[in-house]
């Protein structure tokens, strides 16, 4: 084998390497930070729900938003999600039960769908338009952020990011490493068109 071969072929393989790193680092950082300022609409995005019930995973985030929105943040929440399950109970559904559980007001709760964050966020845009909204803050877990955020730019809403610090996973090491390589995976998936089937 020549030189120039034994060159390209670690260039070749030093390429997704460094495509690897970079994204891991960007979900990382990104979910560090707190974006939180005053805006229209508290956002959660969608995840697990168990027979109509949601998952702890989802309670961190819908227990993150209800704080927000008692902070005065803003002055509504949607919670996002479809059935991707296909069990009958709508990730939505779930999550409007337990905020309205927990004392939220139904005039200050809406729902859109969607399977998956594209999707999710897609029907956000939509709302947005016809509800005439601004600003949005998006929760989910920090690992969710950075591919969320760019999600929620290319589709043109004014977004931030204030992610829930009590899921699960943030006490479990081998999870957050999972969680950060599936993002990685999701978010790569996304830039090459394929966009991935799983919101997280």
């Amino acid at each position: 084998m020549s030189r120039h071969t034994i060159l390209l072929s670690l260039a070749l393989a030093l390429v997704p390497c460094l495509w690897v790193s970079y994204v891991a680092l960007r979900v990382i950082t990104v979910g560090q930070s707190d974006g939180l300022r005053s805006a229209d609409a508290i956002v959660v995005l969608g995840t697990e729900e168990y027979w109509g019930w949601p998952s702890p995973h989802f309670i961190a985030r819908l227990d993150h938003a209800l704080s927000l929105y008692e902070e005065g943040v803003a002055p509504l929440v949607v919670v996002a999600g479809g059935d991707p399950e296909g069990d009958s109970y709508t990730e939505a559904d779930a999550g409007e039960s337990y905020l309205e559980y927990y004392g939220l007001p139904s005039d200050a709760l809406l729902t859109v769908g969607g399977d998956n964050t594209y999707q999710n966020l897609q029907e956000m845009k939509a709302l947005t338009e016809r509800e005439g909204l601004g600003n949005i803050v998006l929760v989910s877990e920090r690992f969710h952020m950075f591919r969320s955020l760019i999600i929620a730019g290319d589709l043109g809403l004014r977004a931030y990011g204030s992610p829930t610090r009590t899921s699960p996973g943030e006490r479990n090491p081998p999870l957050l490493l999972y969680s950060v390589l599936r993002e990685v995976a999701a978010y790569t998936a996304y830039v090459l068109g394929l966009r991935s089937p799983t919101p997280l």
